[in-house]
């Protein structure tokens, strides 16, 4: 018959495994309908042990009174939460797009955020989860928070007794097969030949990487500022938008910046207000940087930046080729612009390496470079914290060897 029946007990549900289909089954009565009909719940495992967590958690939500009868995925409901983040403001336009694919990611590769979320357990979140490990660490954790989001509003819902993603040890947190990315900054020699680079004067548009080097702002926040933002008088700076560029390539204004701890006041060093006086900002009104009447894409800056360190000669790819002159074959090196290693947030990381470096306390470089959170700046330069601590235990060393 191919069915090796395991009953459980009165209202414990029943487990067998049918051979035709080379699956384990599961059956629990939920309850009766409006029409004095029971109401039956089967489901389908690998292994016995995956049929027996489905049922026990059934049997737990059916004693507990939770919504057994919820169809509701993962998706569905990560769906719903971001859908009401953006209609009530919490979240701007980029975030409900960096979001919405970090779902699209859990709609393709994870089969259990399709499933009602009720029926999703331990070891298959364990299994099907390792797929993720080919993407980087930060995808991971953006679909880990989703997942996690989903589970918690289940829960606020009835839906499910437990979120799964709270309790410690109880999953196990797919760890990406993509080598960390160590965060890059110029050294102070590079650094040295970029501003010797951009002291040449290209056009009015070289007075955003003074600032990007000097008070460590991204690229889009700079790109956002107003003149009214530049008090020349205290030297400070005030962020508080940001460009998003969102699908198609359109570009859109933040009335806000990234996160609320980015609205920010950032102080503007000697150096970067005797270049902000030299290429005239405080005689410009309205938006500082527009082309034509409108706003740059921030990536045209990573071409100008690429083009600035070629010829500061800072990390760009050099390709070797051969040409014949005459009976001789000389061989020529050609820059590759496709494979630089170069980027324009190196200039942030640049400035936040130097304070490192120059003893400014984590707090205070949160608060500079607008973190929502001392972890983000402490995880963010690990390294370069790491090595400062140890050219101070050095200082240390050597003074009570004197």
């Amino acid at each position: 018959m191919g069915r090796n029946l395991s009953k459980r007990g009165n209202g414990e549900g029943t487990i067998f495994y049918r051979e035709k289909l080379k699956k384990w089954v599961g059956q629990i009565t939920l309850g009766v309908n409006s029409d004095g009909k029971q109401i039956r719940k089967t489901f389908y495992g690998d292994t016995r042990k995956e049929v027996k967590e489905k049922l026990d958690l059934l049997q737990r939500e059916k004693q507990t009174g939770k919504d057994v009868g919820n169809t509701l995925s993962i998706v569905d409901i990560a769906e719903e939460i971001r859908e009401l983040k953006y209609k009530t403001n919490s979240i701007k336009r980029a975030s409900y797009i960096r979001i919405g694919e970090s779902i699209d990611i859990m709609r393709k590769l994870l089969p259990y955020a399709n499933i009602p979320i009720q029926n999703v357990t331990r070891s298959i979140i364990n299994s099907q989860s390792q797929v993720l490990v080919s993407y980087s660490q930060s995808v991971i954790t953006k679909v880990w928070q989703q997942l996690q989001g989903a589970f918690n509003e289940a829960r606020i819902r009835n839906i499910v007794e437990k979120n799964p993603f709270e309790l410690k040890g109880y999953l196990m947190k797919p760890k990406s097969n993509k080598a960390t990315k160590k965060v890059d900054a110029l050294t102070i020699k590079e650094q040295e030949r970029f501003i010797n680079e951009l002291d040449k004067g290209y056009d009015d548009y070289t007075i955003v990487f003074y600032i990007a080097i000097y008070t460590g702002m991204r690229i889009s926040e700079i790109l956002a500022l107003k003149r009214e933002d530049l008090d020349f008088e205290n030297k400070k700076i005030y962020v508080r938008k940001t460009l998003s560029h969102v699908d198609k390539g359109r570009i859109l204004l933040e009335k806000t910046t990234k996160t609320y701890a980015g609205m920010r006041d950032v102080p503007i060093l000697n150096v970067l207000y005797d270049k902000l006086i030299e290429y005239k900002i405080d005689k410009k009104k309205g938006f500082l940087f527009l082309k034509n009447g409108s706003f740059i894409h921030a990536t045209n800056f990573n071409a100008r930046f690429q083009k600035l360190c070629k010829n500061a000669d800072i990390r760009v790819y050099k390709k070797r080729s051969s040409i014949k002159s005459g009976r001789k074959i000389k061989k020529v090196y050609e820059f590759d612009m496709t494979k630089s290693r170069v980027n324009t947030h190196m200039l942030r990381h640049t400035f936040a390496t130097r304070c490192i470096e120059n003893g400014v306390s984590p707090v205070v470089l949160q608060k500079i470079l607008g973190h929502k959170d001392i972890q983000v700046t402490l995880n963010t330069y690990t390294d370069v914290f790491n090595e400062f601590k140890e050219k101070e235990i050095e200082k240390i060393d050597d003074f009570f060897n004197k």
